[in-house]
């Protein structure tokens, strides 16, 4: 398939920034320093630390910790999602599973309580806390199974419903989320420094893998709301019932609502990704324009949408003539089929069929973490001929579409794109090209 717009060196180059602004070691090498034997994170000088990191960008934001501060780390975990590459010298590193729990979760979340446990007053926890940490890391309130952990997941993941909604429940099952992995260690005397790599839209520290270490403002009255408003309720096992109303009633303890010795610094995310894109054109003479890094709703609405300002572009100049509209963000995917995909295959579909027949538009989105859905690609690519080479093929875009199976859409027409697991998750990021008008 060729690209009249996305074509050459400035796909690659796209790609290839894009990939290297996502690296959360670069990020995490940023907030440290070390200046005659001491070390300052984000402006507070520690001595010796002990390092827990959670979630899809551990290996590499614990790797820039080890290079900077090797000698002051008391102990240390990272949970990763199994597979994931890369080593550590000295901290453990602990395989878990994405995106349901299993029970690799749960030794990853007993491993980690049990560290804390060793936490003298005084002693400082250094948290590195990316995507994806949510599933890596359980403990179940007691009285729930992992079963029912795993039943409300991928209920909520099948729903539609936004990340924040599906964390704020999370948060009200668990012993490891909501603020209490924090609460554990400043319940010892310990202080707590949280560097954070964003992958929700608005960059909510709360958010982020249900923010083990931040205070949490919903409540179970709140988690309640949720699944009934999403239709779950009566669809969730019957302990998660039972759980969620003993909350509400205050016979289970609350996540906390405030923190003391606890700071949480979000120093990676999705708009810092888009602000090196939009200086990228810059350098090479074009426009550019950030729309958003809170990108929210079904993916293929969001996809048309996008394309809907890529015309107003191509025919009209608006809002830009030539280069490159920005977006980023997490859609969602309401799953009714049995299909491959995930939110960049059903976003660029939405975009082809909606740019059918017109050149000079192309868009390129890009999950952070190199694996988007159920399928072993990042990405794709779309423009105004995909849906006839489609068709050529023998496919079905729509109807592909309506079975949430649009990995096929790309896979044949060779514009999936594929980076292997990047060790970061700033969730994902859409590059629209426009050639002018």
């Amino acid at each position: 398939m060729v690209f009249p717009v996305f074509g050459g060196d400035l796909l690659s180059d796209i790609l290839g920034l894009i990939l290297k602004s996502s690296d959360l070691y670069l990020r995490t090498s940023r907030a440290i320093s070390v200046d005659n034997g001491k070390v300052r994170i984000m402006g507070h000088e520690i001595n010796n630390f002990y390092v827990i990191a959670i979630g899809k960008g551990s290996i590499g934001m614990a790797k820039a910790i080890e290079d900077a501060a090797y000698d002051k780390i008391i102990d240390g975990i990272a949970v990763v999602p199994r597979g994931t590459p890369g080593n550590l010298r000295k901290i453990r590193i602990l395989e878990s599973t994405h995106p349901l729990p299993t029970e690799a979760s749960i030794n990853a979340g007993l491993k980690i309580l049990d560290l804390i446990s060793n936490v003298r007053s005084g002693d400082y926890v250094l948290f590195l806390i990316s995507g994806g940490g949510s599933a890596l890391v359980e403990v179940p309130i007691r009285g729930l199974s992992l079963e029912d952990i795993r039943e409300v997941n991928n209920l909520l993941l099948r729903s539609g419903a936004t990340i924040h909604e599906i964390n704020t429940v999370r948060k009200h099952l668990s012993m490891t989320k909501g603020g209490r992995l924090a609460r554990e260690v400043v319940k010892r005397g310990g202080k707590v420094i949280t560097l954070i790599a964003s992958d929700v839209p608005g960059d909510d520290p709360a958010t982020v893998a249900s923010g083990p270490t931040v205070p949490d403002p919903t409540t179970y009255r709140d988690a309640i709301a949720i699944l009934r408003n999403r239709g779950l309720w009566d669809k969730v096992p019957g302990t998660v019932r039972d759980t969620l109303e003993q909350g509400l009633k205050g016979v289970i303890e609350e996540t906390p609502k405030e923190l003391t010795n606890t700071w949480n610094y979000v120093i990676a995310s999705n708009m810092d990704v888009l602000t090196d894109l939009a200086n990228y054109a810059k350098s090479l003479g074009m426009e550019s324009l950030i729309l958003t890094s809170r990108m929210d709703g079904e993916a293929r609405e969001v996809g048309r949408y996008l394309a809907s300002i890529a015309l107003e572009a191509r025919f009209r100049g608006v809002p830009i003539r030539r280069g490159l509209i920005l977006s980023g963000g997490e859609p969602t995917v309401t799953v009714v089929g049995n299909g491959r995909g995930g939110r960049t295959t059903e976003m660029c579909t939405g975009f082809a069929l909606s740019v059918r027949g017109v050149d000079g538009v192309s868009m390129i989105s890009i999950a952070t973490d190199g694996i988007d859905g159920n399928i072993d690609a990042a990405g794709c690519v779309a423009d105004g001929h995909l849906i006839e080479e489609a068709m050529k093929l023998g496919i079905d875009p729509i109807g592909e579409l309506r079975n949430n199976n649009t990995a096929i859409i790309f896979e044949k027409t060779n514009t999936i794109i594929r980076t292997g697991w990047t060790g970061s998750n700033l969730n994902i990021v859409t590059v629209i090209f426009v050639s002018g008008y």
